[in-house]
């Protein structure tokens, strides 16, 4: 289990799963508002941007409400009272507390969840849907456990001792799915699918469409996900060193890898964040807007 991390208001625990959990699990986690009324004040009139991460959630809201959008569609923004679960997301959303929040949750990869649910990732797609609305007898019995445990020790040892059970008989995946995901984790992003799938002599069109039913989006826009969390976490760890230093020198351009040119960034910068780089990192982004920064370490790992 990660050292509690305090952001926003919010005590975050990022829990590691059972070892024979990990093929198919990336984490659990546990947010619960500060034990500061000021903060939980704060927060309730503070936005966090959170990035895609290509995983599939199962949110479990232990109290409070918040609303969430996804980037660039504020009209569309919902309010999330209950427990529901996340197809594979491939786009930033940002969400809002309504006062203090709770929540605990399951990141998995998504070719985990339809055993979990009985239906096909398809319908899930950037999708956010009601534990009440799927109608799973099991999973609505342990949201009432994940409630009942206490602390993040304990919705560890529930969330595993139900997923070993559930995901025991997860179909053998695609292998030709297998190796393309590792291929893209294991260049940050950068791989040609094109040129992999020739290398192999393996139909392109026939390994996107199984690798969309298997992770819910495209081979490439998985990658595009994977790059930019990768350039962009160069970009802070290069700006964090001093002005001048040989470490900033070093690094400086370290974030362009895997992009054409600065252009290239840039415009991929403002897909995922909304902003442009310079106006993030002189945090001169919207008023009262967070990063789910304390996130990105743990979802880089879970992408390696």
């Amino acid at each position: 289990m990660l050292p509690t991390l305090v952001t926003s208001g919010m005590s975050y625990w990022r829990i590691a799963p059972d070892a024979r959990l990990r093929p198919h699990v990336s984490c659990y986690f546990l947010a619960l508002p500060s034990p500061s009324a000021e903060q939980s004040v704060a927060q309730a009139h503070e936005e966090e941007l959170l990035l895609p991460d290509g995983h599939s959630e199962v949110v479990f809201g232990l109290s409070g409400a918040f609303e969430r959008w996804q980037l660039g569609q504020p009209a569309r923004r919902c309010t999330m009272r209950h427990s529901y679960v996340i197809g594979s997301r491939s786009h930033s959303v940002l969400t809002r507390d309504l006062g203090p929040v709770a929540v605990a949750g399951i990141k998995l990869d998504p070719r985990a969840l339809p055993a979990l649910l009985g239906m096909p990732l398809a319908v899930l797609r950037d999708e956010t849907i009601g534990l009440a609305e799927l109608g799973v007898p099991e999973l609505l019995a342990l949201e009432d456990a994940v409630a009942s445990a206490g602390s993040a020790a304990g919705v560890g040892a529930v969330l595993d001792a139900f997923l070993l059970r559930a995901l025991r008989d997860v179909p053998p995946a695609d292998v030709n799915v297998v190796r393309l995901l590792q291929q893209i984790r294991q260049s940050r992003g950068s791989l040609s699918i094109m040129g992999w799938a020739r290398q192999r002599h393996v139909d392109a069109r026939h390994l996107e469409r199984r690798f969309a039913e298997s992770m819910g989006m495209t081979p490439k826009r998985y990658a595009r996900i994977v790059r930019f969390k990768h350039g962009y976490h160069a970009l802070l760890a290069a700006t964090a060193e001093p002005a001048g230093s040989r470490q900033r020198l070093a690094a400086a351009h370290l974030y362009l890898d895997g992009f054409y040119d600065q252009s290239h960034f840039n415009k991929e910068f403002r897909a995922f964040m909304g902003t442009s780089p310079s106006a993030r990192l002189k945090a001169t982004l919207a008023q009262a807007t967070s990063i789910s920064d304390h996130l990105l370490a743990g979802e880089l790992e879970s992408a390696s």
